[in-house]
């Protein structure tokens, strides 16, 4: 989630979007979402409508990969169009669009997919001052992932909670820990400093 290393990489991306045929490769249609991904969340850190014009391009291009595939692209089209939402600030719009495309993705057997439709979810919903509904989100994104196989990601995601929420997870397990910062408040000073 690092802006400065993902510059060199929208050159290359965009310099391989116009080559003819790769309106045509399988593997151009999951990284039009990946890219798409990013360039949403880079839009909304920077302000550049650059950045948003390259996810809305992806927007439309999943669509019609959806429109094409629906089993394969509708979550992941569900998914960038939350993202847009979210930069676009209608809230309720992302909202509906995050919880359709983990339903897909669940639906599809997409379990990558779902955990990190999930994750952006919570991220949507922390972003938004809904910590506490966020939760349920992360948790679901973590037992995803685990079940994936990404121990990596799960472990991200666990030390993430720990320090955004006070709670450890082990498996299935979820308890509170004893915790030195009693608000939201002291939770972000100590995550700052």
């Amino acid at each position: 989630r690092r802006y400065d290393e993902v510059k060199p990489l929208a050159d290359a991306h965009d310099a391989v979007a116009a080559l003819p045929f790769s309106v045509i490769m399988i593997g151009h249609c999951f990284h039009m979402f990946y890219w798409g991904l990013i360039s949403f969340w880079v839009a909304r850190k920077t302000g550049d409508v650059i950045w948003y014009d390259r996810g809305k391009e992806a927007v439309q291009k999943m669509r019609s990969y959806a429109n094409f595939s629906s089993w394969n692209f509708s979550n992941k089209s569900l998914l960038l169009q939350a993202e847009q939402y979210f930069y676009l600030k209608e809230f309720e719009s992302a909202k509906r669009c995050y919880d359709d495309a983990i339903s897909f993705a669940k639906d599809h057997r997409f379990v990558h997919e779902e955990a990190l439709a999930c994750e952006l979810a919570g991220y949507f919903l922390v972003e938004r001052g809904e910590r506490n509904s966020s939760l349920p989100y992360f948790l679901r994104a973590q037992r995803k992932y685990r079940e994936w196989g990404a121990s990596a990601k799960e472990e991200s995601l666990n030390t993430y909670i720990q320090e955004w929420f006070g709670v450890v997870t082990e498996g299935e397990a979820v308890w509170e820990r004893p915790r030195r910062a009693t608000t939201d408040l002291d939770l972000r000073k100590r995550r700052v400093s």
